[in-house]
Protein backbone atom coordinates (compact mmCIF):
# COMPACT_ATOMS: atom_id res chain seq x y z
CA UNK A 1 0.00 0.00 0.00
CA UNK A 2 1.59 3.71 -0.70
CA UNK A 3 2.78 5.88 1.96
CA UNK A 4 0.91 8.64 2.30
CA UNK A 5 2.52 10.77 4.70
CA UNK A 6 0.30 13.46 6.10
CA UNK A 7 0.76 16.28 8.38
CA UNK A 8 -2.81 15.46 10.12
CA UNK A 9 -4.64 16.14 13.32
CA UNK A 10 -4.45 12.85 15.63
CA UNK A 11 -7.91 12.50 15.24
CA UNK A 12 -8.33 12.78 11.66
CA UNK A 13 -5.27 10.63 11.18
CA UNK A 14 -6.85 7.93 13.26
CA UNK A 15 -10.11 8.58 11.36
CA UNK A 16 -8.31 7.64 7.86
CA UNK A 17 -6.40 4.56 9.42
CA UNK A 18 -9.80 3.10 10.23
CA UNK A 19 -11.16 3.89 6.98
CA UNK A 20 -8.59 1.73 5.63
CA UNK A 21 -8.86 -1.06 8.22
CA UNK A 22 -12.23 -1.09 7.80
CA UNK A 23 -12.49 -1.22 4.16
CA UNK A 24 -9.72 -3.91 4.07
CA UNK A 25 -11.86 -5.94 6.63
CA UNK A 26 -15.05 -5.79 4.58
CA UNK A 27 -13.60 -6.79 0.76
CA UNK A 28 -11.97 -9.71 2.72
CA UNK A 29 -15.09 -10.70 4.56
CA UNK A 30 -16.97 -10.21 1.62
CA UNK A 31 -15.44 -12.69 -0.59
CA UNK A 32 -15.52 -15.14 1.99
CA UNK A 33 -18.75 -16.32 3.97
CA UNK A 34 -19.78 -13.17 5.66
CA UNK A 35 -23.58 -13.04 6.32
CA UNK A 36 -26.06 -9.91 5.02
CA UNK A 37 -26.03 -8.72 8.80
CA UNK A 38 -22.00 -8.58 8.87
CA UNK A 39 -21.50 -7.04 5.87
CA UNK A 40 -24.33 -4.38 6.85
CA UNK A 41 -22.53 -3.24 9.95
CA UNK A 42 -19.27 -3.14 7.88
CA UNK A 43 -20.95 -0.98 5.81
CA UNK A 44 -22.98 1.43 7.98
CA UNK A 45 -19.19 1.77 10.38
CA UNK A 46 -17.56 2.63 6.86
CA UNK A 47 -20.26 5.13 6.08
CA UNK A 48 -19.88 7.08 9.46
CA UNK A 49 -16.21 7.23 9.23
CA UNK A 50 -16.54 8.82 5.69
CA UNK A 51 -18.99 11.28 7.19
CA UNK A 52 -16.87 12.20 10.15
CA UNK A 53 -13.65 12.51 8.01
CA UNK A 54 -15.93 14.97 5.67
CA UNK A 55 -17.12 16.76 8.50
CA UNK A 56 -14.01 17.09 10.17
CA UNK A 57 -11.59 18.29 7.53
CA UNK A 58 -14.70 20.42 5.38
CA UNK A 59 -13.99 18.41 1.98
CA UNK A 60 -17.74 17.93 1.18
CA UNK A 61 -18.93 14.99 -1.10
CA UNK A 62 -15.64 14.76 -3.74
CA UNK A 63 -15.95 12.50 -6.24
CA UNK A 64 -13.62 9.57 -4.54
CA UNK A 65 -16.23 10.12 -1.24
CA UNK A 66 -18.93 9.76 -3.64
CA UNK A 67 -17.61 6.84 -5.45
CA UNK A 68 -16.97 4.97 -2.38
CA UNK A 69 -20.14 5.11 -1.05
CA UNK A 70 -22.03 4.26 -4.25
CA UNK A 71 -19.37 1.25 -4.21
CA UNK A 72 -20.66 0.43 -0.51
CA UNK A 73 -24.35 0.49 -2.07
CA UNK A 74 -23.88 -2.20 -4.95
CA UNK A 75 -21.68 -4.23 -2.96
CA UNK A 76 -23.67 -4.55 -0.32
CA UNK A 77 -26.75 -5.34 -2.32
CA UNK A 78 -25.09 -7.78 -5.02
CA UNK A 79 -23.91 -9.52 -1.91
CA UNK A 80 -27.26 -9.78 -0.42
CA UNK A 81 -28.79 -10.81 -3.82
CA UNK A 82 -26.28 -13.64 -4.17
CA UNK A 83 -24.54 -12.26 -7.37
CA UNK A 84 -20.75 -12.58 -5.90
CA UNK A 85 -20.11 -13.20 -9.78
CA UNK A 86 -21.09 -8.75 -10.46
CA UNK A 87 -19.28 -7.02 -7.06
CA UNK A 88 -15.54 -7.72 -8.47
CA UNK A 89 -15.56 -4.82 -10.34
CA UNK A 90 -17.14 -2.65 -6.76
CA UNK A 91 -14.02 -4.40 -5.15
CA UNK A 92 -11.36 -3.66 -7.13
CA UNK A 93 -12.77 0.18 -7.71
CA UNK A 94 -12.78 0.36 -4.17
CA UNK A 95 -8.92 -0.85 -2.94
CA UNK A 96 -7.41 0.31 -6.28
CA UNK A 97 -9.24 3.93 -6.37
CA UNK A 98 -11.65 4.99 -3.80
CA UNK A 99 -9.56 4.34 -1.03
CA UNK A 100 -6.48 6.21 -2.43
CA UNK A 101 -8.32 9.25 -3.44
CA UNK A 102 -9.44 9.55 -0.43
CA UNK A 103 -6.63 9.94 1.21
CA UNK A 104 -4.89 11.95 -1.29
CA UNK A 105 -7.57 14.06 -1.05
CA UNK A 106 -7.27 14.54 3.33
CA UNK A 107 -3.15 14.29 2.36
CA UNK A 108 -3.85 17.69 0.25
CA UNK A 109 -6.10 19.27 2.90
CA UNK A 110 -3.48 18.26 5.69
CA UNK A 111 -0.72 20.00 3.87
CA UNK A 112 -2.83 23.41 3.25
CA UNK A 113 -2.85 23.44 7.54
CA UNK A 114 0.90 24.72 7.37
CA UNK A 115 1.71 28.24 5.94
CA UNK A 116 2.14 27.78 1.93
CA UNK A 117 5.48 28.80 2.00
CA UNK A 118 6.60 26.25 5.06
CA UNK A 119 5.38 23.84 2.96
CA UNK A 120 7.28 24.84 -0.72
CA UNK A 121 10.42 25.33 2.10
CA UNK A 122 10.06 22.13 3.00
CA UNK A 123 8.47 19.85 0.28
CA UNK A 124 11.48 18.19 -1.64
CA UNK A 125 13.10 16.51 2.11
CA UNK A 126 10.04 15.88 3.21
CA UNK A 127 9.25 13.38 0.12
CA UNK A 128 12.29 12.04 0.24
CA UNK A 129 11.75 11.24 3.49
CA UNK A 130 15.00 13.01 5.09
CA UNK A 131 12.89 14.67 7.84
CA UNK A 132 16.26 15.61 9.39
CA UNK A 133 16.49 18.09 6.64
CA UNK A 134 12.84 18.95 6.94
CA UNK A 135 13.37 20.25 10.16
CA UNK A 136 16.46 22.25 9.14
CA UNK A 137 14.50 23.76 5.85
CA UNK A 138 11.80 24.74 8.14
CA UNK A 139 13.78 26.64 10.75
CA UNK A 140 15.69 28.23 7.47
CA UNK A 141 12.43 29.14 6.34
CA UNK A 142 11.24 30.88 9.73
CA UNK A 143 14.43 32.62 9.74
CA UNK A 144 13.80 33.99 6.68
CA UNK A 145 10.16 35.33 7.58
CA UNK A 146 11.68 36.27 11.01
CA UNK A 147 14.13 39.22 8.83
CA UNK A 148 11.42 39.80 6.68
CA UNK A 149 9.15 40.47 9.06
CA UNK A 150 11.74 42.92 10.77
CA UNK A 151 12.92 44.48 7.96
CA UNK A 152 16.71 43.49 8.62
CA UNK A 153 19.01 42.54 5.64
CA UNK A 154 20.18 38.84 5.45
CA UNK A 155 23.99 40.45 5.68
CA UNK A 156 23.45 41.80 9.43
CA UNK A 157 24.61 38.16 9.82
CA UNK A 158 21.93 37.53 12.66
CA UNK A 159 21.10 34.16 12.63
CA UNK A 160 19.18 31.71 15.23
CA UNK A 161 19.30 32.52 18.49
CA UNK A 162 20.40 36.41 18.66
CA UNK A 163 17.85 36.66 15.47
CA UNK A 164 15.12 36.10 17.73
CA UNK A 165 16.50 38.30 20.60
CA UNK A 166 17.01 40.93 18.58
CA UNK A 167 13.48 40.94 16.99
CA UNK A 168 11.72 39.83 20.59
CA UNK A 169 13.39 40.82 23.31
CA UNK A 170 11.84 44.10 24.92
CA UNK A 171 15.14 45.66 25.59
CA UNK A 172 15.96 45.58 21.92
CA UNK A 173 15.53 48.40 19.40
CA UNK A 174 14.57 46.07 16.46
CA UNK A 175 11.75 44.38 18.38
CA UNK A 176 8.92 43.79 16.40
CA UNK A 177 5.23 44.17 17.24
CA UNK A 178 3.49 41.57 17.25
CA UNK A 179 -0.18 42.30 15.43
CA UNK A 180 -3.56 42.67 17.50
CA UNK A 181 -5.30 41.06 14.50
CA UNK A 182 -3.38 37.41 15.40
CA UNK A 183 -5.56 34.75 15.99
CA UNK A 184 -4.34 35.68 19.96
CA UNK A 185 -5.42 39.14 19.87
CA UNK A 186 -3.54 41.77 21.61
CA UNK A 187 -0.98 40.31 23.98
CA UNK A 188 -0.03 41.43 27.24
CA UNK A 189 3.65 42.44 28.17
CA UNK A 190 3.59 38.44 29.91
CA UNK A 191 2.31 36.85 26.47
CA UNK A 192 4.63 38.65 24.70
CA UNK A 193 7.07 37.31 26.97
CA UNK A 194 6.01 33.88 26.29
CA UNK A 195 5.93 34.51 22.56
CA UNK A 196 9.44 35.35 22.87
CA UNK A 197 10.41 31.98 25.09
CA UNK A 198 8.13 29.33 22.61
CA UNK A 199 10.45 30.57 19.49
CA UNK A 200 13.20 31.21 21.42
CA UNK A 201 12.94 27.71 22.96
CA UNK A 202 12.47 26.35 19.53
CA UNK A 203 15.87 27.51 17.73
CA UNK A 204 17.39 26.71 21.41
CA UNK A 205 16.24 23.29 21.07
CA UNK A 206 14.90 22.00 17.42
CA UNK A 207 17.06 24.28 14.86
CA UNK A 208 20.52 23.79 16.94
CA UNK A 209 20.28 20.24 17.41
CA UNK A 210 19.59 19.59 13.94
CA UNK A 211 21.93 21.83 12.49
CA UNK A 212 24.75 20.72 14.60
CA UNK A 213 24.27 17.03 14.51
CA UNK A 214 22.31 14.35 12.60
CA UNK A 215 19.39 13.06 14.49
CA UNK A 216 17.09 10.55 13.05
CA UNK A 217 13.42 11.91 13.03
CA UNK A 218 10.61 9.61 12.29
CA UNK A 219 8.28 11.13 10.37
CA UNK A 220 5.79 11.77 13.03
CA UNK A 221 8.44 13.34 15.27
CA UNK A 222 9.35 15.56 12.31
CA UNK A 223 5.76 16.30 11.59
CA UNK A 224 5.24 17.58 15.46
CA UNK A 225 8.43 19.78 15.11
CA UNK A 226 7.31 20.80 11.42
CA UNK A 227 4.01 22.35 13.49
CA UNK A 228 6.01 24.37 15.68
CA UNK A 229 7.54 26.21 13.15
CA UNK A 230 4.28 26.32 11.67
CA UNK A 231 2.81 27.92 14.91
CA UNK A 232 5.71 30.46 15.41
CA UNK A 233 5.29 32.06 11.45
CA UNK A 234 1.34 32.27 12.77
CA UNK A 235 2.75 34.24 15.75
CA UNK A 236 4.23 36.60 13.31
CA UNK A 237 1.09 36.77 10.74
CA UNK A 238 0.73 41.12 10.95
CA UNK A 239 4.37 42.21 13.17
CA UNK A 240 5.72 45.23 12.37
CA UNK A 241 9.09 46.36 13.48
CA UNK A 242 7.86 49.18 15.80
CA UNK A 243 5.79 47.78 18.73
CA UNK A 244 3.11 49.51 20.33
CA UNK A 245 3.38 49.01 24.38
CA UNK A 246 1.27 46.08 25.07
CA UNK A 247 -0.80 45.81 27.92
CA UNK A 248 -0.21 44.64 31.28
CA UNK A 249 -1.07 41.71 32.53
CA UNK A 250 -4.43 41.58 34.64
CA UNK A 251 -2.61 39.35 37.46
Amino acid sequence: MTDYRVMLSVSVNHKLASLAQEIYALLDRVQGEASEEEVALRVTSISRILDDLQSVTGLGPTNSFNSTARHLHWLQRRHREGRSDLFGPDVADLRERDLPGIMAAVEAWGWQLLDPGLVAAITASWDAQHFGSAVRDAFIFLEDVLRSTGGLDSGTGLSGDRLVTALFSRSSAQALALSSEGFMGQLTTGEREGAYSLVKGAFLLFRNATAHRPISYSSAEAEDVVHLVNLCVRLLYGATPHPDEPPEDDG
